[in-house]
């Protein structure tokens, strides 16, 4: 009898299936690493971020003038799990179920409702956590169950080895969120572009442009145009609508300060005495365009910081959702916080990091400096696929916090009979 063994049972042996490594897979893991580091940006610090920076709506009782006041804390996003019947008992759910079964990897998102009414700012404060629905899970995010799991694990999840993460799966589906090339961040870019010609007569081809980004990802670009006469235009959107004001105006409107103060700060870069030497910035010309900034705010008749807060709020109320009713300087306030260099939050930083972009904007013009490349890497970064869903969530909580103000001032307007914020705010919890 053969004492070589049988054939069959060696190639058992050969079958079974080679796991890789670590060491192996790190270059892959390298590759999908910044995808996934920037969702959990958003599950730990984004989200948090984003609810710090919705600013909370209020509402006037028109019988008692106490106001209601709404806000969001505390979101929570939970892993992924199975839809059951009973409450008790909870399955985790896996990516693969959800390719099979054709539905989305996604996990409840939750939020708490804040409302306050009237009672000074020690009143009481009730809270209804609500569900905002389902979010998308990335694979091997945090909350993905198959985060930290080993090529044999994988395999047992019926998942590829080698299984890098890095996407979504909806309706069944994989889905990548590709990564954005955008402008770098709180970074001052002079350039020159025949569009700008066509914002308004007396305009240029040129202009200093900062893309200003939050601590929450979400980002407003401001605009510094140059005129034909000599002055500068800062332009920023509100709903879609570029908005222009002379850069004297936002200047004095920023802090307090004098027409000396700011004529200083504008041609602090020249110098007589080294106006031909290497590194000059400015030309002589530079004083007759400080003297025109200033005069265009004289000739609108404001003086001081509270003329131009004021200018600023009546232009602006009709633009700032939700500050219809309140003062012109509170809106003018809102305007310059929002919307001019978001990214700090220090009036006078604003103020001096605005004169910086004025001296480029002349430097250019004068060409004592040379336009930046927006096609350079210098000039760019990548907008990761975690930011992207950071901004989304903020505008749509955004959205529906302002809509809830509007569906309580309609139900106030018509009911026929005294309305009560008391007997509307459970109601209001359910109808939503």
């Amino acid at each position: 009898m053969s004492t070589k063994s049988d054939p069959r049972v060696s190639s058992t042996h050969r079958m079974t299936p080679h796991l890789p490594n670590d060491p192996d897979l790190k270059h892959l893991k390298d590759l999908f690493s910044h995808h996934i580091l920037s969702f959990d940006y958003f599950i730990e610090h984004g989200l948090e971020k984003a609810l710090m920076n919705i600013k909370p709506v209020q509402i006037v009782d028109p019988i008692s003038d106490q106001i209601l006041i709404l806000w969001f804390e505390k979101p929570e996003l939970y892993t992924p799990q199975k839809e059951r019947i009973s409450k008790q008992f909870r399955e985790a759910l896996y990516p693969f179920e959800c390719r099979q079964a054709k539905v989305s990897y996604t996990g409840k998102f939750m939020v708490d409702v804040c409302f306050k009414y009237g009672e000074g700012p020690s009143g009481p404060v009730i809270r209804e956590k609500f569900t905002f629905g389902q979010l998308p899970i990335m694979l091997k995010s945090k909350l993905c169950h198959l985060r930290d799991a080993d090529p044999r694990k994988l395999v047992s999840c019926k998942e590829e080895a080698n299984e890098m993460g890095g996407y979504f799966i909806l309706n069944g589906l994989e889905r990548v969120v590709r990564s954005l090339v955008v402008p770098k961040r709180n970074y001052p870019t002079s350039m020159a572009r025949s569009a700008f010609r066509n914002r308004r007569e007396g305009f240029t081809d040129k202009a200093v442009v900062i893309r200003c980004v939050r601590e929450d990802q979400s980002a407003v670009t401001l605009n510094l145009y140059y005129l034909s006469n000599g002055s500068a235009r800062v332009g920023f959107r509100i709903r879609g609508r570029e908005n222009l004001l002379p850069v004297g105006l936002v200047l004095k409107a920023l802090i307090d300060t004098t027409d000396h103060e700011i004529f200083l700060s504008l041609t602090s870069v020249y110098n007589d005495k080294y106006e031909k030497a290497k590194g000059s910035v400015g030309t002589q010309i530079l004083n007759e365009r400080a003297m025109i900034i200033l005069n265009e705010v004289k000739d609108l008749s404001l003086y001081t910081r509270t003329q131009c807060l004021e200018h600023i709020g009546t232009y602006f109320r009709q633009y700032m959702k939700g500050m219809e009713n309140d003062k012109c300087r509170a809106v003018a306030e809102a305007v310059l916080r929002d919307f001019v260099l978001v990214h700090l939050d220090n009036n006078h930083d604003k103020f001096n990091l605005l004169i910086f972009m004025v001296q480029k904007l002349f430097s250019f013009i004068d060409q004592t400096s040379i336009p930046d490349n927006p096609d350079s890497l210098q000039t760019q970064e990548i907008l990761l696929p975690g930011h992207l869903v950071t901004i989304y969530v903020k505008e749509r909580l955004q959205e529906w916090l302002l809509k809830s103000k509007q569906i309580l001032e309609d139900e106030i307007k018509n009911r026929k009979e005294k309305f009560e914020f008391e007997n509307c705010m459970p109601f209001f919890i359910i109808d939503l």
